[in-house]
Parts: structure tokens; sequence; C-alpha cells
């Protein structure tokens, strides 16, 4: 009666599992963040430390290999389709679609914030400041004594 179902769920359960983890960088991301408590440094985060997000991901990589799995198996007649497997696949389905709903919404957030007023660029510097700026030739600016 639900064999589409555990078809869908074995497509794309792989599918999110590489957007979750091998698309838009996070990993790479994810290694240069500074992810100390709040506590220790200022400019921390509040929850998201290196061992819940390394615990987070661990979590949702398994949990996605596992509902591919049974739903392989579900397929292959080893494990026989019911209302559990359903509800099992449903969850690792759901749970993975929050985790990318999450994960887009920060990194859109993040892209499209304005940026600090600290940050914010300035005025280019004018002929008077460095010479002129059409020569070919760089500027070179000599250090003063002191």
């Amino acid at each position: 009666m639900f064999p589409d179902f555990y078809a869908t769920a074995a497509q794309v359960l792989p599918v999110l599992l590489l957007a979750l983890i091998w698309e838009s960088r996070f990993l790479d991301r994810l290694a240069e963040q500074n992810r100390r408590p709040r506590r220790t440094d200022p400019d921390g985060v509040l929850f998201w430390t290196r061992p819940r997000v390394r615990a987070y991901s661990l979590f949702i990589v398994v949990t996605i290999m596992a509902g591919t799995a049974l739903a392989l198996l579900v397929l292959a007649g080893a494990v026989p389709p019911g209302p559990a497997s359903r509800a099992v696949l449903t969850v690792c389905v759901l749970l993975a679609l929050a985790t990318l709903l999450t994960r887009v919404v920060v990194d859109v957030v993040a892209a499209t914030r304005s940026p600090a007023r600290a940050l914010e660029p300035t005025a280019g510097p004018t002929e008077t400041e460095v010479g002129p700026t059409s020569s070919a030739a760089p500027v070179t600016v000599e250090p003063q004594g002191r």
C-alpha cells in the first residue's frame, strides 16, 4: 500500500544528507568559526559549541543513514512494512528537513545581515592624501622616523 513512500524515502534521505553535510561548505565554515562558549569568550556562542555541533551533526548523519537503511530493507522485503516503519521514516525525513530549514534560515540571515557600523566601508582616499591616483607607478609611502 505504501511502496512509493519507502522508495521516495530511500531516495530523499541521502540527498538531504548531502545537502546538510557536504553542500554549502558547512564543514569548512564550521572549522573556521569561533565556537567557544560566551562564558569564556564574549564573542562566543550561547549553545552551539563544537562538541554540541559535533554530537548533533553525527546524530543527524546516523539518523538519516538508519532511515535510508530501513527504507531499503522494507523495499527488499527483509523488514515488513507497517505503521512503525512508516513512523520511523517520517520522523527521519522531518528531522532532516527541519535541520536543513534551520541551516538555510541561519545562512540567509547571516549573509544578508547589515554590516556593523564599524565595518562599513569608508570613502576611498582622495588625491591630496596619497598623491595622484591615475599614475601607472605605484604610490610608495616612506616610514617617518620618530
